[in-house]
């Protein structure tokens, strides 16, 4: 088996345990559904995993393209960015040495 195949039979058995997942926590809280509502229920929950997905997905780029751009405009740490002046002794430290 070639790496490319192992790779895909991994993700096929990890979608089919998360639909297997999805389709027992749904089983659980509404016991009485028909297979067809189940099934139902099974594609909203991959549709609201998708969503959170892209959510994490989207919040890594604006974060990213924030620091970046904070860093561009001669920022020194990103994480300072909600405090109204640099650290105590920064200037100090960033000031080249004079021989």
């Amino acid at each position: 088996m070639s790496d490319r195949t192992v790779f895909i039979l991994k993700l096929l058995i990890c979608g089919v345990v998360v639909t297997v997942a999805i389709g027992f926590m749904a089983q659980l809280l509404w016991p009485a559904l028909g297979m067809g509502v189940l099934a139902l229920y099974v594609l909203a929950g991959w549709g609201f995993l998708a969503g959170l997905m892209l959510l994490l997905v989207a919040n890594t780029a604006v974060g990213s393209w924030l620091n970046q751009w904070i860093l561009r405009k001669g920022g020194t740490d990103t994480q300072w960015l909600w405090f109204p002046t640099d650290p105590p002794g920064l200037n100090r430290d960033s000031k080249p040495k004079e021989r």
